[in-house]
């Protein structure tokens, strides 16, 4: 009886140790699965991280290429389907049903094709522009030869298409060294700055038209305003007051004087005879040539 019982206890501890040992391999198992489906999960994750960033990335790179070719003037819309299909796959990216390491290729190759088109569109505008460039250069010429050639044959230009052709800003007169002297009647001659207004019965202004290559050297207009202390201009039917056109409006002038324009640094001088006496004060001296203002001065009068 005794040896029976010692038997059944021996197959209980075997049974024990079998299903011990079945039950911990089955745990060792189970917990190696875990860790293996852990680790993929981490991988997963991290490519899409990874994944996330380089399309954001190739996204903004799209966006600058689409905004360059535009302004080159070139053709955008491959480039907007294709930002359209990454803005998909980032969709789907972020809901984890697409592998993005061949898409992303796909697309830096298509980014880095794109780049020589661009580089290349770059070049033709480039040319383009110079080319632009010579042409207005010709144009320019041509019609400066022609205008010559016309006057050598014609000898008759009108005024009016002489000036719209050959005065801009570049060919304007300009007056150097303005300098204002009050005269009196005994013709001694002062600075004007301060002068007693019995001293000064004429207003002289000298001054240097400067050398300009580009003005043509033939008779210049040149109309003097002298602006009183109370910003009106002196006007005087005796000395030929009148008005001129400046910046569209007509302008009233003091005095004007033909100038033989000999393009060397000439000095010119303008002698205003003012009927009445000068009330104290500032006054402001202005010259106009062919519709520009080429300089300015003053004096006064104590």
């Amino acid at each position: 009886m005794e040896r029976k019982n010692n038997t059944g206890l021996l197959v209980g501890l075997i049974l024990m140790t079998i299903l011990a040992a079945v039950f911990g391999y089955l745990y060792y198992n189970e917990r190696a699965v875990t860790n293996k489906q852990e680790t993929d999960l981490q991988t997963r994750v991290n490519e899409l991280a990874t994944a996330e960033i380089k399309l954001d990335s190739i996204s903004k790179q799209l966006d600058a290429r689409i905004q360059e070719v535009q302004g080159l003037g070139g053709d955008i819309e491959e480039l907007q389907k294709v930002k359209a299909a990454l803005e998909n796959d980032r969709i789907a990216l972020r809901k984890g049903n697409v592998t993005m390491g061949k898409k992303v290729k796909e697309y830096e190759a298509f980014l880095n094709k794109k780049d020589e088109e661009i580089a290349q569109l770059r070049e033709e505008n480039q040319q383009l522009i110079s080319q632009n460039e010579t042409l207005v250069q010709e144009k320019t010429t041509l019609e400066t030869t022609k205008q010559a050639i016309s006057d050598s044959l014609t000898g008759v230009i009108s005024k009016n298409t002489e000036l719209e052709s050959k005065v801009t800003m570049a060919a304007a007169l300009r007056a150097r060294s303005v300098k204002v002297y009050a005269v009196s009647s005994k013709g001694k001659v002062r600075e004007g700055e301060n002068v007693k207004a019995k001293r000064v019965d004429k207003v002289r202004v000298d001054f240097i038209l400067e050398k300009n290559p580009l003005t043509l050297a033939d008779n210049k207009t040149i109309y003097l305003r002298i602006i009183d202390p109370s910003g009106a201009t002196i006007s005087d039917t005796k000395t030929g007051s009148g008005v001129f056109d400046y910046n569209g409006q007509e302008q009233g002038f003091t005095i004007s004087k033909d100038v033989a324009y000999t393009n060397n640094n000439q000095d010119v001088s303008i002698l205003y005879d003012k009927d009445a006496s000068f009330a104290s004060g500032k006054y402001t001296i202005e010259l106009y040539s062919e519709g520009f203002s080429i300089g300015e001065g003053s004096f006064s009068v104590k």
